[in-house]
């Protein structure tokens, strides 16, 4: 039996969480296209009948600009100082190496595996420069891999995991075989309801809104979406509350058939400066 723990990092919208949830086979991380949407280290487990592997999908790396952004940061290198089993630094392979990913490489382990997500963006020729040029600029972590996968469309997936399994000690199991992530039901919910938010209002408000689950009694849940300005409310809240309705819908159909989902907008000027409140940046 081998089991153990890999540390996903990489600069924001790089497709951690997207690829977490493909090698997963469920969706464990919510995903936008606004950065810093991830804001916790998110487990996501895949089994086997003779292993376990322990992904721990974490914030973007990112220049912050209030405390919760430095915090997002130390969540995300936390995941590394754990002595992971195998670290994996995420790239876009459309963008190429920028001199984020190379700062970020050179905190890494020198057997760190790159890898280069986004391909089904690229031709093969293009593939094939895109690991050169990431060889090259990363040949100071002298044990990497370079592998080249795309988490939207699955491709290498099955060669990435192979190469997670053999980098597993022997060990036991960390969760129950059918377990696919550690993370609480109520937060699950405020998670999805977050992810429809962000959907809805696109790049508006990406950073400066939280959710929480604040009445959990299935299939009924009532919900809050924290801002902290006055002037943002009425952008969640739309012409006569339609935006508002359209977060409800979608939301109320991810959690599935049945759900009775109420919502509530709330003002507090100050909740990016306890997060943890919101179960934010749990580790």
């Amino acid at each position: 039996m081998k089991s153990g723990f890999v540390a996903i990092v990489g600069r924001t919208s790089v497709g951690k969480s997207t690829l977490v949830n493909k090698l997963v086979k469920t969706k464990v991380s919510i995903v936008a296209r606004s950065s810093n949407t991830t804001r916790n280290i998110i487990r996501g487990i895949i089994n086997g009948p003779d292993y376990q592997i322990v992904l721990q999908d974490t914030p973007g790396l990112h220049r912050s600009h209030n405390e919760m952004g430095h915090r997002l940061n130390e969540a995300a290198l936390t995941a590394v100082s754990d002595y992971p089993d195998a670290v994996l630094l995420v790239t876009d392979a459309y963008g190429g190496i920028g001199s984020g990913d190379i700062k970020l490489a050179k905190m890494l382990p020198k057997d760190t595996i790159v890898i280069l997500n986004k391909t089904d963006k690229l031709s093969n020729p293009q593939i094939t420069l895109q690991l050169l040029e990431a060889s090259e600029k990363l040949s100071f972590l002298s044990e990497a891999e370079f592998i080249p996968v795309s988490g939207r469309s699955g491709y290498n997936l099955d060669n990435l995991k192979q190469l997670l399994i053999d980098r597993m000690p022997e060990g036991e199991r960390f969760f129950e075989q059918d377990t696919v992530t550690d993370l609480m039901d109520e937060f699950k919910i405020a998670e999805i309801v977050r992810e429809q938010v962000l959907r809805v209002l696109k790049q508006d408000l990406p950073q400066h809104l939280a959710c929480r689950t604040v009445e959990y009694d299935p299939p009924f849940y009532r919900c809050e979406i924290i801002v902290d300005k006055d002037s943002h409310k009425p952008i969640i809240l739309g012409k006569n509350g339609s935006r508002l309705g359209e977060i409800r819908r979608a939301a109320a159909y991810k959690i599935g058939s049945g759900t009775v989902l109420e919502l509530h907008v709330k003002v507090d000027k100050n909740w990016l400066s306890y997060p943890e409140r919101f179960g934010y940046l749990q580790l």
